[in-house]
């Protein structure tokens, strides 16, 4: 009997967690930290604010608060008033994420190079789609 895929793309999820983790572990990061320092890193030059996190992973505004807050006490990242707004946090990456925003970004482009190495631009243009469609649906 074949599986679901929504269950099969729950274990291809959970297994790339844990690949991100295993390697996030050896500096001292959660995949999750190591996925913002690449997003903020790969933005540098333009204001990335906490909402633009959010929207980026599909988290919402209390795990942003609580991941960002962790990183502000590992000294990765500070988060400042953006715009004259309080309530709006404009984040920026410090030294210490500077440092590993070069290994994170090598670590995420041999991911991606290992999937191209194994299908074609068609079969990664129809996978994108569907996780698309998953990310974007709204049956709930």
């Amino acid at each position: 009997m074949a599986q679901d895929s929504g269950r099969l793309l729950k274990k291809a999820a959970n297994q790339l967690m844990r690949n991100f983790d295993q390697f996030a572990q050896k500096y001292d990061l959660t995949s999750m930290q190591m996925s913002i320092i690449d997003f903020v890193g790969r933005n540098e030059g333009q204001a990335i604010t906490q909402r633009d996190i959010e929207h980026e992973f599909n988290i919402q505004r209390s795990t942003a608060t609580t991941m960002l807050q962790r990183m502000e006490k590992k000294e990765l990242v500070r988060r400042t008033v953006f715009g004259g707004d309080a309530r709006q946090k404009q984040v920026t990456l410090l030294p210490k994420a500077h440092d590993l925003k070069e290994v994170v970004s090598q670590y995420m482009l041999r991911q991606n190079e290992r999937l191209a190495m194994k299908f074609s631009h068609d079969d990664i243009a129809v996978f994108q789609r569907l996780l698309t469609y998953y990310i974007n649906d709204d049956q709930r």
